[in-house]
């Protein structure tokens, strides 16, 4: 192992509180700059929904620009909170390890700001437009901006970390966790299974939707097949745990 692991107990807890302030700061600061371009997401929003958007409370208005203003200044600092976990971490990890993981956290967050993306231009609208086709003369929508946001969240980060999917059996088969002849005897019913929670994540006849949430599952497995192929040429990356 490297690094200075012997560290007194509390000289760790300092580290982290100061490494939780920074994080904290820089929260605040974006907080502060993507208040001023809450007003055009919203805007966006209104406009993906086809509809102005109400609010049921007097302060209801106020505190959604604040949640809008917050989860967009976490989305942003997601880099820096990452830095500062493998900073922090990265004392307890042999110099194999830290390499191994420095290579997974860029394609990590990649997959997730794809996953994102793809959610929030392409699966937001066709989810609405599918939705909203349930109104009728007697059923009008009118849309809350507060759960609106809500699902719009609920449905990003669904497509964020389902794209991590990679990255998990990435990290199960080095491990060795998880077999890839496993995965391989059992394909035809992971196949099935993965298609129907995704046609179950994805509101809507939407098939192309459907299909991208799809394929991050579906390629997992030539990942795991590389994997293996990996661990059997070289040691383990986690000696301590199969020691």
């Amino acid at each position: 192992m490297s690094g200075d692991t012997s560290k007194p107990f509390l000289e760790h807890l300092e580290e982290l509180r100061l490494r939780f302030l920074r994080v904290l700061a820089l929260v605040l600061v974006f907080f502060g700059g993507c208040y001023f371009y809450v007003d055009p997401v919203i805007s966006f929003l209104s406009k993906t929904a086809g509809m102005p958007f109400v609010f049921l409370h007097p302060t209801e208005a106020f505190f959604i620009k604040m949640k809008v203003a917050f989860i967009m200044a976490i989305f942003l600092s997601v880099p820096v909170i990452l830095f500062e976990v493998w900073r922090f971490v990265s004392v307890a990890l042999s110099k194999r390890e830290r390499s191994w993981v420095l290579g997974v956290l860029p394609t990590s967050y990649f997959l997730f700001c794809t996953g994102v993306g793809l959610a929030w231009f392409v699966v937001l609208p066709a989810a609405l437009k599918f939705l909203l086709e349930f109104s009728s003369p007697d059923l009008k929508p009118l849309l809350s901006l507060d759960s609106f946001v809500g699902f719009a969240a609920w449905l990003t980060l669904a497509f964020g970390g389902v794209f991590q999917w990679p990255i998990l059996v990435f990290f199960l088969v080095r491990m060795e966790i998880v077999d890839p002849k496993t995965i391989a005897h059992y394909r035809p019913h992971i196949v099935v299974g993965l298609a129907l929670l995704s046609a179950f994540l994805t509101p809507g006849p939407d098939v192309f939707s459907q299909w991208a949430l799809f394929v991050p599952f579906k390629e997992s497995n030539p990942w795991a097949e590389v994997n293996q192929k990996s661990i059997n040429q070289r040691p383990k990356i986690f000696p301590l745990y199969f020691s």
